[in-house]
């Protein structure tokens, strides 16, 4: 090859690699060029490829084969030129040398002789290779081997020219479908639409072979599938938190992505993508995906709130104000079922998440300080439910009332169940003294004398000299009412009395005394067992004004 030619053709290269950015149009003309000015009869180009040498451009009649045939590392002269860094050469029977891999359909039983050049890129390190064939044996000549290198070096600049262009445009496609699929999040209003929306539009963006969304189920703490692009398959259903994982693994199967989806450090759910590699795409759609879900769930559960609130008050009046049952059934409640209703004062989430766990399925309602549930039970009678509800009460250890009522089943119950519910709590305070969990059916004689002290409408000297005494001890920090109750209770045993309240004797008397004086009872004259229903009458007036003031 002539010094002339060789600058011809190397002119017409530079202006191929110059007038395109597309792959697929500059490495054929470089095929073509290098096959015309060397006089081979197969000219192929490969690049480097996760780990393989593939086929990219080829002379006639090879085309076909473009993208078809790949090298592993180390099977062929290609390879071998890649790893020097510097050319092969095999002058005949290239067939016998040990570097060649033989591939029938690029029929290289025809061809003796075998040139490999590395294409070096900017970074020194070897992107790909061009080698050229002839059918009878040739010794190519320093000026051939020159031009062919120096065509490499063009083409290498050609290649990663054309490879930044493509991923600069693959990125601005990228930043434009992501902005659309944020605008379809903040698009949807119903969390089903939203989580169908992000897999079908994220599988493609991530070039994934599916793609699922996972939503994070606190009562179990496991992850549960929600949707899948395409259908799941074999997507397993749910994932525990432990099974989480790096968020790219390789496997037998290829690829999988899978990103937590996180709002305001709140570990919501996972996007999986099978397939893809693509992790800082994944993080950012991820991170659109948990704001998006958050708002929604945010928006129905405010609208979930309001709907339960009205549906508890519509049952604890006992008055409905149409379709009772439709809502009732929106809200996955079945009236026919047995229920407990159950008030707490105060509420807590540690409470609210505990509850969820022991009785799933049921609906609650919270206030500033009160929380309201109706808990849907799994037998016909709620000691189950019960033991739970005090183990839970036990294990939170904190300070909080709770009354639940008797089983209510069908409409019409759910009215006396609201008010026992809170006639419980009420009795907490007097029963118990301590915040615990009291139902209503274990208030005894307490349910007669509450459904009294809340109708009120009954006048009794009894009561109100007994209320004298609640009054003093308010006023003063005494505990005149607490030493009638005891003194009653120990059937007037002095010894008894001053031993359970732990004062002298003396003291005692002189507290019977002050009692005489402020409220005018005599205890040796009058009735004790009036005196005994006063006392508890005026402890539960106390206890409802200090519920309805609170």
């Amino acid at each position: 090859m002539s010094l002339q030619t060789s600058e011809k053709f190397l002119q017409e290269i530079v202006s191929t690699v110059a007038s395109s950015l597309e792959l697929a149009e500059v490495l054929p003309a470089v095929v073509r060029l290098v096959s015309d000015a060397s006089g081979v009869h197969g000219c192929f180009v490969y690049l480097v490829e996760d780990e393989q040498l593939v086929l990219r451009a080829a002379s006639p009649p090879y085309e076909p084969e473009v993208g078809k045939v790949a090298f592993e590392r180390g099977e062929s002269l290609a390879w071998w030129a890649v790893d020097h860094g510097e050319p092969a050469f095999i002058r005949e029977n290239a067939l016998a040398d040990p570097r060649v891999k033989y591939v029938p359909a690029l029929e290289e039983e025809r061809y003796q002789s075998l040139l490999a050049v590395p294409v070096i890129g900017r970074s020194g390190e070897a992107i790909g290779a061009i080698t050229a064939h002839t059918e009878a044996p040739r010794e190519f000549t320093d000026d051939e081997v020159d031009f062919v290198v120096t065509s490499a070096s063009l083409v290498a600049s050609a290649i990663e020219n054309a490879r930044l262009y493509e991923e600069t445009r693959l990125r601005v496609l990228e930043l434009e479908r992501l902005t659309e699929l944020a605008e379809a999040i903040a698009r949807a209003d119903a969390l089903d639409e939203l989580l169908q929306t992000v897999v079908s539009d994220a599988r493609p963006l991530l070039a994934a072979r599916a793609c699922h969304v996972y939503l994070l189920d606190p009562a179990s703490e496991e992850l549960d599938r929600k949707a899948s692009d395409p259908e799941p398959g074999s997507a397993r259903q749910t994932l525990g938190l432990a099974e989480l994982g790096p968020e790219l693994a390789r496997g037998g199967r290829g690829t999988r992505l899978a990103v937590p989806l996180v709002a305001n450090g709140e570990l919501i759910g996972l996007l999986v993508a099978e397939g893809s590699a693509r992790v800082e795409l994944g993080r950012a759609i991820a991170s659109q995906v948990a704001v998006g879900i958050k708002k929604v769930q945010v928006i129905e559960q405010l609208t979930e709130k309001n709907l339960i609130k009205d549906f508890f008050e519509e049952l604890a009046g006992g008055r409905s104000r149409g379709d009772l049952e439709g809502r009732a059934t929106r809200l996955g409640c079945n009236l026919d079922l047995p229920h407990v209703v159950l008030v707490a004062e105060p509420w807590t989430d540690a409470l609210a998440r505990a509850l969820r766990v022991a009785a799933p399925g049921s609906l609650f309602d919270h206030r500033d300080d009160s929380l309201r549930a109706l808990v849907k039970l799994t037998t016909p009678s709620s000691a189950g439910f019960l033991d739970r509800l005090r183990r839970v009460h036990e294990e939170l250890g904190e300070p909080i009332s709770i009354g639940v009522s008797s089983v209510c089943q069908g409409e019409a119950a759910f009215a006396d169940g609201f008010t026992e519910a809170q006639q419980a709590l009420v009795g907490t305070a007097v029963l118990t003294g301590t915040p615990s969990v009291l139902a209503y059916d274990d208030l005894g004689a307490y349910k007669y004398l509450l459904r009294v002290a809340v109708d009120g409408g009954i006048r009794d000297a009894t009561v109100d000299a007994v209320g004298k005494l609640a009054a003093y001890d308010t006023q003063r920090g005494a505990q005149l009412l607490a030493t009638l109750e005891e003194f009653l209770r120990r059937h007037g045993s002095i010894s008894a009395t001053s031993e359970a309240l732990y004062v002298h004797p003396n003291t005692l008397r002189q507290r019977l005394r002050r009692i005489a004086e402020l409220s005018g009872l005599d205890l040796r004259r009058d009735d004790w067992l009036a005196i005994e229903i006063a006392v508890k009458m005026v402890k539960l007036q106390h206890a409802l004004g200090a519920t309805n003031s609170g």
